[in-house]
C-alpha cells in the first residue's frame, strides 16, 4: 500500500515545518528529507521513494499520468533511487519505470518538469545542485492559444513520445584552473573562470515510420529514436566567463640596473574546443543519419533544415476506416527542424568509431595559440601590465554562452526488443594564453613574450544517459484506440498490470485501456506490447502470437458493430449486469447480453507539432 502523507503534521528536528507538501504520494525518506525540506514551496513536488517499487509497495506511474500532472496540474516529481541499496534492486525498480513510461534517464535522484510544453528530465546530484529550482512552486503563465490548420484538428495524435533531457552542471574553479609551468615551478591559476557552467537541453522524439511509397522514395521501416539541439530548444549553453582578461600567475621585482623573467600571466579561460558524442550501448541502435552530415568549416554561417520523412496511419479523414482501420502505412509524414551554424573560429570535425557512435568536435582553428592573438608590445618596467592581446581576435562565442546545433537520428529494426541505452556526453577543453614578461638589464625595457610551449587543458564533461524500450508501444506505429461495451454507458476494456482483463470506466488518457489493431488484426495491448486480447481467454490477455483466436475483424451484424474472432467466426460479447465477456455464435438478442461494440482514438501519445509536420 503507498503511504501518505502530509508533512504540515510532522515536526522535522523539533521545529513545525513551513513547507506545504504534496499528499498522496510517498513520504520522503533519506537524502530527499533535506532536499525537500529546504524548498519554499514544496506542495507542487510528486516524490516518488522507488524502494517501494521493488518491493511492490507502489506501482510506477504511467506516462499519461505523469503528462496530466506535470504538463496540465502544474505538477513536478522527483524520483528517488539514492534508498536502494542494491543494484540489482534498483535494476528492478527501473525497469518497472521504464516499462510504465517508455524510457528512463539514469542517475540516483531524477526531476521530471516542463519545458516548451513537453516533459523535462534532469538529474539531481545533491542538495547543493542547481537543478533543485526546478522542484520549486511557480505558477503556470498564461499561453496564448496558437491556431491550427484544419488538418491538424481532425489528426493531432500522429503516433510519438517526444521530451527533453537536460545537460546541467556548474564548473568549479578547481575544474577550470590548469597548473601551468612558471620559471618558479608549477602554479594552479585562479579565477580563470566566471558563473562557467554546462546547460544543454537535448530534445528526444521515439517514433515509428512505416513503409510508404514507391521505391526510391519509400520511407523507411523502422523504429526511430531523434536526438536533438536545434533553434527552438537549446539551453543557456557552455560559458566559460563573461568578460576577457588576464590572470597573474607570478611575479617578481626587478631593481635597476638589473634585468630578467619578471612576471607570468594567462589570459582567463577560452575553449580549446567543444566536443558532443551520442553512443548506443548494443547494435539494435545505429546511425541513420546526422546533421551536420560532414565537417564544417572555420568562420561557415549557414541556418539549415533538417527534414525527416515517416510513413505513418493518418487518422480521421485521411483513413476512411479511421479507428477500425489495420496498421498500415497511408501518408508521408515530414518533420523539419531549424539548425543554425556560426562557427567563427571553430571548425566542426565529425566523427564515429563505429555505426553505434557519432561526434562533433568544435576545435578552435582560426587564432588558436597566444602567438596569434598577441599584438607587440614594449614599454618600461615601471609601467602598468597590459595583456598583448588584440581582444579583437577573440570571439564571445569562446568564452562566454556556446550555443551547439546537431541532430542524431537512430534506427532500429522493426523487430527490434529489448532496450538500449543511449549516452550523450558534452564535454569542454578548457585552455588559456600564456605570456609573459622580461626586463632588459639596465636599459629597464620590458617585453612580452608568447609562451605557447605552456600549453595546458583542463577538461570538462557532463554526461547524460537515457535508456528506450524498444517494446514500447509508440514503435508500432498504431495509433491507440480503446475498446467500448456497446451494453454500458461507459465501460471499457483495461489490461492490467497482471494482464488481467476486466471493464473500467473509459479514460482516454490510461494506457491500460489503449491497444493497438494492428495490420495481422491483433489488438496489442499498449500497456505491455507482448500480450494481445485473446478469444480463449477473456479474463487474461496472452502472449502475442499467430493463432487466429487473435484476429479479430469489425462487422456490421444486425445493423451494429461487432468484433468477431477468426476463430469459428464467433463475436466477442459481454454480459450487460456484469460485463463479463464471452464469445457467441452471432448478434445476441438475449437482453442480458450484447455483441456491440465501439472503438475510438485515445490519447496516450505525445500530439504532433502542427507547426512543422505535414502531410504529403
Amino acid at each position: 500500500m503507498k503511504r501518505q502523507f502530509n508533512l504540515l503534521l510532522i515536526a522535522l528536528s523539533g521545529v513545525l515545518s513551513t513547507n506545504i507538501w504534496a499528499s498522496e504520494f510517498d513520504e520522503p525518506a533519506g537524502a530527499a528529507i533535506n532536499i525537500l525540506s529546504a524548498l519554499q514551496d514544496s506542495s507542487a513536488v510528486n516524490y516518488i521513494n522507488a524502494e517501494n517499487l521493488v518491493n511492490g509497495n507502489s506501482t510506477p506511474p504511467t506516462l499519461s499520468q505523469v503528462k496530466t500532472q506535470v504538463l496540465t496540474e502544474n505538477k513536478r516529481y522527483l524520483i528517488d533511487f539514492s534508498n536502494i541499496e542494491h543494484e540489482s534492486d534498483k535494476k528492478i525498480a527501473q525497469d518497472k519505470l521504464r516499462r510504465s513510461l517508455g524510457l528512463l534517464t539514469l542517475g540516483d535522484m531524477l526531476i521530471i518538469s516542463e519545458h516548451k510544453d513537453k516533459l523535462l528530465f534532469s538529474q539531481l546530484e545533491g542538495s547543493d545542485d542547481t537543478n533543485l529550482k526546478r522542484l520549486e512552486y511557480k505558477p503556470k503563465p498564461r499561453r496564448v492559444k496558437k491556431s491550427i490548420s484544419p488538418l491538424a484538428e481532425v489528426d493531432n495524435s500522429i503516433p510519438r513520445v517526444a521530451f527533453y533531457i537536460e545537460a546541467k552542471r556548474a564548473i568549479s574553479d578547481a575544474a577550470c584552473n590548469p597548473t601551468w609551468n612558471t620559471y618558479q615551478g608549477p602554479v594552479k591559476s585562479t579565477g580563470m573562470c566566471d558563473n562557467a557552467h554546462i546547460s544543454l537541453i537535448y530534445q528526444v522524439t521515439l517514433q515509428r515510420s512505416l513503409p510508404f511509397g514507391t521505391q526510391g522514395s519509400a520511407t523507411p521501416d523502422a523504429k526511430i529514436v531523434r536526438i536533438a539541439i536545434d533553434d527552438s530548444t537549446t539551453g543557456a549553453g557552455i560559458q566559460l566567463n563573461r568578460n576577457f582578461g588576464n590572470i597573474l600567475l607570478h611575479t617578481r621585482g626587478i631593481p635597476w640596473p638589473e634585468g630578467g623573467d619578471e612576471h607570468e600571466m594567462v589570459t582567463t579561460a577560452l575553449a580549446q574546443s567543444y566536443d558532443f558524442n551520442f553512443n548506443a550501448s548494443n547494435e539494435k541502435a545505429r546511425i541513420l543519419r546526422t546533421v551536420p552530415k560532414s565537417n564544417l568549416n572555420k568562420n561557415y554561417t549557414n541556418r539549415e533544415i533538417s527534414t525527416f520523412s515517416f510513413g505513418v496511419v493518418a487518422g480521421g479523414d485521411a483513413s476512411s476506416d479511421g479507428p477500425k482501420g489495420k496498421l498500415e502505412a497511408s501518408a508521408n509524414w515530414t518533420e523539419s527542424k531549424w539548425l543554425s551554424f556560426e562557427t567563427n573560429d571553430y571548425r566542426v570535425d565529425r566523427h564515429s568509431n563505429g555505426p553505434q557512435h557519432v561526434g562533433f568536435e568544435w576545435a578552435r582553428e582560426q587564432y588558436p595559440t597566444a602567438e596569434s592573438v598577441m599584438v607587440t608590445t614594449i614599454h618600461g618596467y615601471t609601467a602598468g601590465i597590459t595583456l598583448p592581446v588584440d581582444e579583437s581576435r577573440i570571439n564571445k562565442m569562446g568564452h562566454a554562452s556556446f550555443l551547439p546545433k546537431m541532430e542524431v537520428i537512430y534506427s532500429a529494426d522493426p523487430d527490434a526488443t529489448g532496450n538500449t541505452k543511449f549516452d550523450i556526453d558534452s564535454t569542454v577543453d578548457i585552455t588559456g594564453f600564456r605570456y609573459m614578461t622580461n626586463v632588459t638589464p639596465f636599459f629597464g625595457v620590458r617585453t612580452y613574450y608568447a609562451k605557447d610551449d605552456d600549453h595546458q587543458i583542463n577538461s570538462v564533461n557532463k554526461n547524460i544517459n537515457f535508456v528506450v524500450d524498444w517494446d514500447h508501444p509508440v514503435f508500432t506505429g498504431g495509433r491507440p484506440v480503446n475498446l467500448q461495451l456497446g451494453g454500458f454507458k461507459n465501460q471499457c476494456l483495461a489490461i492490467d498490470t497482471q494482464q488481467k482483463i476486466s471493464a473500467k470506466e473509459c479514460d482516454e488518457y490510461d494506457n491500460q485501456q489503449a491497444f493497438i489493431y494492428n495490420r495481422d488484426g491483433q489488438y496489442i495491448s499498449a500497456y505491455n506490447t507482448k500480450y494481445c486480447l485473446d478469444s480463449t481467454d477473456l479474463n487474461q490477455a496472452q502472449s502475442c502470437n499467430l493463432s487466429l483466436t487473435q484476429k479479430w475483424s469489425w462487422e456490421e451484424e444486425a445493423k451494429q458493430d461487432s468484433l468477431k474472432s477468426a476463430h469459428l467466426d464467433h463475436y466477442l460479447t459481454h454480459d450487460k449486469q456484469t460485463g463479463e465477456l464471452s464469445m457467441t455464435v452471432g448478434a445476441e438478442s438475449k437482453s442480458s447480453l450484447s455483441t456491440k461494440m465501439y472503438t475510438r482514438y485515445v490519447n496516450v501519445f505525445d500530439p504532433s507539432t502542427v507547426e512543422t509536420n505535414s502531410y504529403k
